[in-house]
């Protein structure tokens, strides 16, 4: 069967034969299929990283309330800068060719500021991850040494079973 033939109702129809109108109308439903689809992935996801970001936020409350507000604050500059990128990439973009010149320091720094302030926040989790790394690291070494000791105990006590 060739490649641009459709079946239906038990006969075969090339897609040129198809009305145009018909087509358009497949084509349209399937991206507006898509498009909802995509949308309400996007929503999820962001409910997700919204609850996610809720979750870290509490968490670096308990453990440090002066970090948490730190976070905070980085994240809402962040989301700030983000916005006035945004703004200024579509003012870039809405300008014509010969005005684009007067635009783009705008545009530049918009995207200077972006990248200070996602700098900064990389820079806090970072610092706080290295903290961690170091606690962490402190612990293995507490429970290897408590390993270590109970299998000398372990041996000590073995050795007196057999009567060494």
């Amino acid at each position: 069967m060739q490649r641009d033939v459709v079946m239906q109702r038990n006969r075969s129809v090339r897609f040129s034969r198809l009305p145009s109108h018909v087509f358009l109308a497949g084509i349209a439903l399937l991206s507006i299929l898509l498009g909802t689809t995509d949308a309400h992935a996007q929503a999820r996801g962001q409910l997700r990283d919204n609850a996610g970001e809720s979750n870290f936020i509490e968490a670096l409350r308990q453990d440090d309330p002066a970090a948490a507000e730190r976070y905070v604050t980085l994240r809402d500059a962040r989301a700030k800068a983000i916005a006035e990128l945004e703004r200024a990439q579509q003012r870039y973009a809405a300008v014509g060719p010969e005005l684009r010149a007067v635009a783009l320091p705008q545009l530049r720094q918009a995207q200077r500021s972006y990248a200070e302030s996602t700098l900064a926040v990389l820079d806090f989790l970072d610092a706080r991850d290295r903290r961690l790394l170091s606690t962490y690291q402190e612990q293995t070494n507490r429970i290897n040494k408590a390993l270590e000791e109970r299998a000398r105990t372990r041996d000590d006590l073995q050795r007196m079973l057999r009567g060494d």
